[in-house]
């Protein structure tokens, strides 16, 4: 049977592979290996997953931080149903499919492409420039990453701030206010470093789980992208999805989405620039004035 491993390394996208049976699959840090994880705890050539004609198989090749299966240290063991995997420090998802759910899970794939295409080509129409756009780049990345809301900056024109031009179920003009502060902190992060930032288990993340955001509206993955000029960043858009009420979190956002969606932003950027979205500002909420705001609301030392 087919099996696919899903490794999720933090501030990152899913690394997401499909493995067929004779297939061996060689995980670490070296770039030469079949799948790279880049973590201090992976070691350089940390595992190996293979199929032995009846079974699945994981063999540790001698790293420094074991590898485990459901939780137990192994050296080489075999693998017959669904379990979490954790090379280092590093947590990986190993599923097992049948023929038929691997097409309709390769269906869905296609189903992804076939979408970011048409979402790039609808802004890319004529009749969907001018104030709209933005809102319906952000709709396109919030459809994209499967998340629930999310807000998209563009840079004040002769400043060095920016400004909140579209919103998706969430008030741009409450962003200032502690409820929001991992939203906050994770996209001043993205305009300061100008990389693109995942994070598939918020609750996980030291940074992130202890705010106001993260707890009041129990989120569980996140994804700001920076909006670039060349080596400028002119902006950034923040997706956000909160767990379902039964404490499922849905698909994880892979390195495959992110590819989609850092094309999609891409040739959004451009239509952005083009038809001058980052002027006619109006009253649009600044984003210093939010982060601000957040600095003004942060808990002072030696308080609760």
């Amino acid at each position: 049977m087919q099996a696919r491993l899903t490794a999720y390394p933090p501030d990152a996208a899913a690394l997401s592979r499909w493995l067929q049976p004779g297939m061996r699959l060689r995980i670490g840090r070296d770039p030469g290996c079949d799948l790279v994880i880049e973590h201090p705890s992976v070691s350089r050539a940390h595992a190996e997953l293979s199929h032995d004609g009846s079974d699945w198989r994981l063999r540790d090749l001698g790293s420094k931080n074991g590898s485990f299966v459901d939780g137990i240290p192994v050296s080489d063991h075999p693998i017959r149903s669904d379990c979490w995997l954790r090379l280092g420090d590093c947590y990986c998802d190993f599923g097992v499919f049948d023929a038929v759910q691997a097409a309709a899970l390769q269906a869905h794939r296609a189903e992804r492409v076939a979408l970011s295409q048409a979402l790039a080509h609808r802004i890319s129409l004529p009749g969907s420039r001018g104030d709209s756009l933005p809102a319906q780049v952000l709709r396109g990345v919030v459809e994209l990453s499967g998340s629930d809301r999310g807000f998209l900056l563009l840079a004040d024109p002769g400043t060095a701030d920016f400004s909140v031009r579209a919103s998706l179920q969430l008030d741009a003009q409450a962003l200032d206010q502690r409820a929001f502060s991992g939203s906050v902190g994770a996209v001043q992060r993205v305009l300061t470093e100008g990389r693109p930032l995942v994070v598939n288990d918020v609750g996980n993340e030291g940074w992130l789980a202890g705010r106001a955001s993260v707890v009041a509206g129990a989120l569980c993955t996140l994804v700001c992208l920076p909006l670039r000029d060349g080596a400028r960043v002119i902006g950034a858009v923040y997706a956000d999805r909160r767990s379902a009420p039964d404490g499922s979190r849905g698909e994880p956002v892979t390195d495959f989405d992110m590819e989609l969606i850092g094309a999609f932003a891409e040739s959004a950027t451009l239509y952005l620039l083009a038809s001058r979205a980052v002027q006619s500002l109006d009253d649009a909420p600044r984003w210093q004035t939010i982060v601000d705001g957040q600095s003004d609301r942060a808990p002072r030392a030696g308080t609760a």
